[in-house]
């Protein structure tokens, strides 16, 4: 099926495999520690497998193509998707933050800390690994939702290093309330971090213009052709998902006949797709007025 080949579902596919194996590595690591952190952690994990499947069954609708009843796609689906992320993340460093504070309150002794702590670096640079491969995808694709998946991962990432730390301190030092001020610390970020994907997937459903220099870009190649195109307005453009949408008015000489003016928009259109791959344009066209000097007469 060629929804399942496309790059983003692929990675999305990979995120949830990764979740679930780093998911029982953490759980693996508290039932050897009986550490209240790693616990935490493991919770963390546990809305990164949910919010990883959320990711990936929005992304297989948001590959669709155009249909009857979704003739602009399916795309913002992923914003959708980047919504639900952001506030699991966020729900995440909640959870984490109250972990901590009762941690604090009433210290555990753990125990098998070497091996606890040998199992959940490697889930951690499993988990990392991940991390990186899936922004590598979101930023090639530009997938929103994608984007949201790995910045959960890369805040998991983040707990679990402050889980290690603080069992190492505690380890060295026996000091239990190293690990918890650590854990709070990080619960922090990971708020910051819900609230950044949120507000990010809110814009894009909003349909937020592409970022300055593609519109730049845009009016550069419009530029390009002053020659032909006596001027232009009405330029705005959205962007949904991995597309942009851009419409324009474009005043042309009146001389121009009907196919002129047609293979110049097909001209226009394609160099701006090859410039900005995605990009569907509608132009449309507006004759010159009576004062223009070289249409005068004719």
């Amino acid at each position: 099926m060629a929804v399942l080949r496309a790059p983003k579902v692929r990675a999305a596919a990979v995120s949830v495999a990764a979740s679930l194996a780093v998911l029982a590595l953490k759980f693996l690591a508290y039932v050897l520690t009986g550490s209240v952190a790693v616990l935490s952690d493991a919770a963390e994990s546990v809305v990164n497998v949910i919010a990883a499947n959320v990711a990936l069954v929005s992304l297989v609708v948001a590959v669709r193509p155009p249909d009857d009843t979704h003739q602009y796609g399916h795309g913002k689906a992923e914003f959708v998707s980047s919504a639900t992320e952001g506030v699991l993340i966020f729900a995440g460093g909640v959870w984490i933050l109250v972990a901590a504070f009762q941690r604090l309150v009433h210290p555990e002794p753990l125990r098998l800390l070497n091996a606890g702590i040998a199992v959940l670096a490697v889930a951690t640079v499993a988990n990392s690994l991940t991390a990186a491969y899936v922004m590598r995808v979101s930023r090639q694709v530009l997938s929103a939702a994608l984007e949201a998946d790995a910045r959960h991962l890369q805040a998991d990432v983040l707990t679990s290093v402050a889980v290690l730390v603080g069992m190492g301190v505690v380890q060295l030092t026996g000091l239990l309330w190293v690990d918890a001020l650590l854990g709070a610390a990080v619960a922090v970020h990971i708020l910051q971090i819900g609230v950044g994907v949120s507000r990010r997937a809110l814009e894009g459903l909003m349909d937020s213009s592409p970022p300055e220099d593609e519109q730049a870009r845009i009016r550069k190649i419009l530029d390009a052709h002053r020659e032909e195109i006596l001027s232009y307005h009405a330029l705005r453009a959205r962007r949904i998902g991995s597309q942009r949408f851009v419409d324009l008015h474009l005043v042309l000489h009146r001389t121009m006949s009907v196919g002129e003016a047609h293979a110049l928009c097909d001209h226009l259109e394609a160099h701006v797709g090859e410039e900005l791959p995605g990009t569907d344009i509608t132009i449309h066209v507006e004759p010159c007025g009576p004062d223009c000097p070289r249409c005068r007469g004719r």
